[in-house]
Parts: structure tokens; sequence; C-alpha cells
């Protein structure tokens, strides 16, 4: 009798495909990578043929790997869509749900707030992955995802939450040390030091503002991490572009003006949008709207504030 592949051995040979290793597949699912390479065996001796080659580059499909990757993707979108119509029915108000959003939303307006959401849902697991990279809902990378770009997959259901309103700060120590920067004439920021964003994609817009508007500022750090940008800011490293609703908050930190035309001193770039996304068969569960519910109460109130005084006050 010919033996029956078993889902969860394609499901390790996705995760090796993807990540193209044993650890990074092992980091993915959640085990350790002697586990994987046992079920990649396991599975190759099922159909008898060699799925990958292992070389300097990490685990390459074989002829034979590469002919049934089409078949196991469409099995696993099978197995998930089956898994996400049983779950979207489920009433009970507990379980495990996993919320996917960047770190600066889950340490700054998140985790402060879910003592809360455990007092009043003690049966649901949350488990918040901070991440800037677009999780994929389809996968199940994620429940619930909070993005600052609007996803437009068919299978999603997405929400606008609130905007995030950015500014000039620096440290109060910083400015008594190095001056305030004598921003909206040439060469104002002569001599000053910042800490910027990393230079990739996903703060394209922040880096292009901070390029017109800064010029002659030395930028002497940059991190994906806006959390790190601020400790950073806040130890005196330099002047930073920072989340006003955060930054306005801390003490440490005075906004620095930036006047544009006859505009507000306190011009940024334009504000980001944080949307919400969850898959449209998940929907129904009554522990991932218990999430929703919390999410909308919590980032719907953070409002832009009104403007602090700026370093150039009175």
């Amino acid at each position: 009798m010919q033996e029956v592949i078993d889902w969860d051995d394609v499901r390790f040979f996705l995760a090796i495909h993807r990540h193209g290793t044993l650890a990074g597949a092992a980091s993915a699912l959640g085990l350790d990578a002697t586990t994987v390479g046992r079920r990649l065996a396991r599975l190759e001796q099922t159909v008898d043929a060699r799925l990958f080659d292992r070389t300097a580059r990490g685990y390459v499909a074989t002829a034979a790997g590469t002919r049934i990757l089409p078949r196991a993707e469409k099995i696993e979108r099978e197995v998930l869509a089956a898994m996400r119509d049983v779950e979207g029915e489920d009433q009970r108000l507990a379980g495990h749900v996993r919320l996917a959003a960047t770190e600066m939303l889950s340490t700054r307006f998140i985790a402060p707030h879910l003592h809360h959401f455990h007092r009043k849902y003690p049966e649901i697991r949350l488990e918040l992955a901070c991440t800037n990279r677009e999780v994929d809902l389809g996968r199940r990378e994620a429940d619930v995802a909070l993005r600052l770009a609007r996803p437009h997959q068919d299978d999603l259901v997405v929400k606008r939450l609130f905007v995030i309103d950015l500014a000039l700060y620096a440290a109060h120590d910083y400015l008594a040390t190095m001056g305030t920067p004598n921003a909206g004439t040439q060469g104002g920021f002569a001599g000053h030091r910042f800490v910027g964003f990393a230079d990739t994609r996903a703060f394209r817009r922040e880096n292009e503002w901070i390029d017109e508007h800064t010029a002659g500022a030395e930028v002497v750090l940059r991190s994906d991490s806006v959390s790190s940008i601020m400790s950073a800011t806040i130890a005196g490293v330099g002047l930073a572009l920072l989340p006003c609703k955060v930054a306005d908050d801390e003490p440490a930190l005075v906004r620095v003006p930036v006047p544009v035309g006859g505009a507000t001193p306190f011009v940024g770039p334009d504000p980001r949008v944080v949307w919400q996304a969850v898959h449209r068969d998940l929907i129904g569960a009554a522990r991932i709207r218990a999430v929703l519910e919390f999410l909308g109460r919590l980032l719907a109130a953070a409002e832009p504030q009104a403007a602090r005084p700026s370093a150039a006050s009175p």
C-alpha cells in the first residue's frame, strides 16, 4: 500500500523552500533544526525522491521539489482556508490571537494597555509580533496586522484606525550644548547631528523630508527601529523626526520648529496612516472581534495633540 503524504511534512517542505535553510525554517515554525531535517527526510522517503540539494547557498529545490511545489502550496491554501472557516465560527472568547505591528506601535501604543485587555479577556492568549515586514495573513503569519501602508488584497477586511503626525525633536541637553537650529534658513542645520531612519523603502517618505528640510546636518546614526531612534534622541545623540503622540509625552524632548512658508512652525512630513487588516474568514471569530474592538478603542483615541511649546518659545 502506498504511503500517504502527511500535511505536516508538506508544511516543513514549504518552510525550507521559503527560508532556504533548516535553521530559518525551524525559526519560522518555532522548532529546532534537527526536527525540521528529520521531517524533510521522512517526506523524501515517502515520495522516494530528493527534494532539495544541499548547497553552500542553502537548500535549493531539485527538479522533483520544483514539480511538487505548486501542489504543496495548493494543499497549504486548502488546509488554511478550512482552518479559517472553522475558526471564523468560533464564538468562544478564548484561544490564541497573533497580532503583528511595528515596534513603535507595539511598545508605545499597545503593550502599555494590555493589562486592561487581559483583565477583560483572561482566556485569550495574545501574541504580539513586532515587525516592519508585511506579514501574509493568508498564510496565517498573523491573525491581525497593523500596517503603515493600506493593504489591497481582496481577502482582507481593512480599516483605517488613526494617523500619526511627525515632527522634529531634540533633547533639552542637546539644545543646551549645540543650540537650536536656525530652521528655515539656508544652512540652518550646519553643525548639527541627526538620527535618521534606515535607508529603506519603508522610510523613504521620512528620509526625503529630512534631506529636503535639514540640509547641513550630519546623520550620525540610522536605524529601522523608531524606538531606538527615540532612545538615541533622548540621550542627546542628535535631532530626530519622531511621532508627536509619543515624543510629546517625553519630558526630555522638545519640538524643534521647522517653518515652511507661512505655515505653523511644526511642519513635518505627511502623517502616517495606521491600517488594520484581518482575513475576512476570521472576522466572525469572537476572540478576533475582541482584539479588533480593543485596538479600535485604544488607537482611535490616539488623535494628534495640539502643538506643545517649541525650543523657540519664550
